[in-house]
């Protein structure tokens, strides 16, 4: 079993590892590079134009015409921090879908080694990850605790089932000066992994609330809505703060993982 959880982990660790550093080198990089081009061309320059496009293809005469619309898309000198940090908040957003993905992966591999022991890795396997979560439900039932697909509320539920130590981590604090508790954290990265794939950023007032209400202050400080609509506003990460909230999914997804294995320290990980 050790073998197995040690290759789940180092499947995690590559995925987020790299990730992490990449960003927070290529942001800190192209922070200094910015400054520094703006003190040496104090003049607002046009450094960068594109238009939004597309070929209309003419299946009867087997050709197409390049297409635009009237939308340009300018970066010069005196926007160049603001998109600079647009687009660092798009990858941060970007980065936390791809890390709630990986924790969801490394969860579910550990619970099949742990509890549905079978042969292989979940990585890029649909039909195997379908079959641990139906084991889960399965089990759920038998036990008579209901099953709730919801933000991946079963998954949670299954584990506080199988350990008291786990219940007593979820309902712990991630952080002394924080009112959120590790259950809620993952509650609220899966809202946002919702946001994020399938709502384009765009997020109601009762999604908010709802958020907030699992952890006001982590969001608080973490990420900036601006009102788009009546009921509606867009979100965006919070760039000064994004490495600080990135560290929460391995301090979640390595201490899980820990009480599910009765383990004392992440020393069994190869953490030193």
């Amino acid at each position: 079993m050790e073998t197995e959880i040690l290759k789940a982990f180092k499947i995690y660790k590559r995925i987020v590892f790299t990730a992490d550093t990449d960003l927070s080198f290529w942001k800190s990089f192209l922070e200094r590079a910015i400054d520094e081009y703006c003190i040496k061309n104090p003049n607002n320059i046009e450094l960068f134009t594109s238009v939004f496009c597309a070929y209309n293809f003419n299946l009867d005469k087997n050709e197409g015409y390049l297409k635009s619309s009237d939308n340009i898309r300018l970066i010069e000198k005196n926007n160049l921090k603001k998109c600079g940090d647009d687009f660092f908040s798009s990858i941060s957003l970007l980065l936390i879908l791809k890390n709630y993905v990986a924790i969801e992966t490394f969860i579910l591999q550990a619970i099949h080694i742990k509890y549905f022991y079978l042969q292989g890795s979940l990585l890029g396997n649909r039909k195997a990850a379908s079959r641990i979560n139906n084991e889960i439900k399965a089990y759920l039932k038998e036990i008579n605790i209901k099953s709730d697909n919801k933000n991946n509320r079963h998954i949670i539920e299954f584990l506080k089932s199988k350990s008291t130590s786990i219940s007593s981590f979820l309902s712990s604090k991630i952080r002394v000066d924080l009112d959120t508790s590790w259950g809620n954290f993952f509650e609220i990265i899966s809202i946002l992994r919702n946001i994020i794939a399938h709502q384009d950023q765009v997020v109601t007032s009762d999604t908010i609330n709802e958020i907030k209400s699992k952890g006001k202050i982590l969001f608080k400080n973490h990420f900036i809505t601006k009102k788009k609509e009546v009921d509606k506003a867009n979100f965006t990460l919070n760039i000064k703060n994004t490495s600080n909230f990135l560290a929460f999914f391995n301090d979640f997804s390595l201490n899980i993982v820990k009480l599910m294995f009765e383990e004392k320290d992440l020393k069994f990980l190869g953490m030193n």
